[in-house]
């Protein structure tokens, strides 16, 4: 049984990940500092509350097991918040990156998949968003990934491991049968505070100032468990192929404006009537991000395969069980 270090195990992405690793007989050790992922989404083998700035107890966990790949997930992710906080990011994001290569290096893992994001695009004009599109992100966070795809790459070329540096759009679902799915109190990113506050018959602010049609943010919406699937071809890859570095989208070509996820969560709740709040975007949102997957679907024989209405449908069911169980 093969061993993988998931970096932010315990996380949203992180956890619908370990748990695919799991069911495919990978022993899976996940660290985590719980800062933002929850211990009760676990669902590795095994677990360590760890920081990856503390390089310290991190080295520990790569003493301790023959580590054959890792997943790096771990860092934080909030567009405004980067810019109040570039030292916290910084050192979450990218010296935290800079301790997993170094680590992966000296411990001659061959093997590195990274976390990385669309805002390493930036505001695009032209669409879709292919991984040639040039790199100008607009938020400190996108930097952050930017900087440490590039601090990758640059080990990849001297050949000490191979890398895949998946750019994710927009994540959304659930894996409600086996209870994980997002947890942040309170919520944070757009459709679980919909969800959230349209059950509970609170007002929505919609941010309504982008350069789109409806002149709501236009983004592409791609599911978790498809998100886990594309991971774990990743590693599959990665053994076969001769490149050291890649950079993929993953995306599902679901473009859709806020609006219109408004319109699906009303028609699956049945709740008509809502008080909307027009407000203007945040600094660092692109108007748009809507991405080309081709490379990936090419590259891994991957293919989405959850709709936007069945994820929004387990993403409902799961909002209502974190309120009936106070989570």
């Amino acid at each position: 049984m093969k061993t993988i270090l998931v970096t932010g195990g315990c996380g949203f992405i992180g956890s619908h990940l370990s748990l695919f690793l799991k069911k495919k007989k990978y022993n899976v050790i996940v660290i985590d500092s719980l800062i933002i992922g929850k211990k009760k989404l676990f669902k590795g083998n095994k677990f360590f509350k760890i920081n990856i700035t503390n390089k310290n107890k991190l080295e520990k966990i790569f003493q301790k097991y023959k580590i054959f790949a890792i997943y790096h997930l771990a860092g934080l992710s909030k567009l405004t918040e980067s810019f109040k906080k570039k030292a916290l990011y910084q050192k979450n994001n990218i010296q935290g990156t800079k301790n997993i290569i170094e680590l992966t290096k000296k411990y001659k893992i061959r093997y590195l998949i990274f976390s990385s994001s669309a805002s390493v695009y930036g505001n695009k004009r032209s669409f879709p968003i292919n991984e040639s599109s040039s790199l100008r992100p607009i938020s400190y966070y996108g930097k952050t990934k930017l900087i440490s795809e590039r601090l990758i790459k640059k080990e990849c070329s001297k050949k000490f491991f191979k890398s895949i540096c998946l750019r994710y759009f927009n994540v959304v679902g659930s894996n409600f049968k086996n209870k994980i799915g997002e947890i942040h109190n309170p919520p944070i990113h757009l459709i679980p505070i919909l969800i959230k506050n349209i059950i509970l018959g609170k007002p929505i602010n919609i941010r309504s100032n982008f350069n789109t049609k409806d002149k709501t943010g236009v983004r592409d919406y791609i599911d978790v468990n498809d998100m886990a699937k594309a991971h774990y071809l990743c590693l599959k890859k990665i053994v076969k192929t001769k490149k050291n570095f890649l950079a993929l989208n993953l995306g599902s070509k679901k473009y859709l404006s806020v609006k219109e996820i408004l319109r699906i969560i009303q028609k699956k709740i049945k709740i008509k009537n809502i008080k909307i709040i027009f407000t203007k975007k945040l600094k660092g949102e692109p108007d748009k991000l809507m991405a080309s997957s081709k490379l990936a679907i090419k590259i891994l024989g991957w293919k989405p395969k959850v709709n936007i209405k069945n994820s929004i449908s387990n993403m409902i069911l799961w909002e209502k069980y974190k309120l009936k169980n106070k989570i």
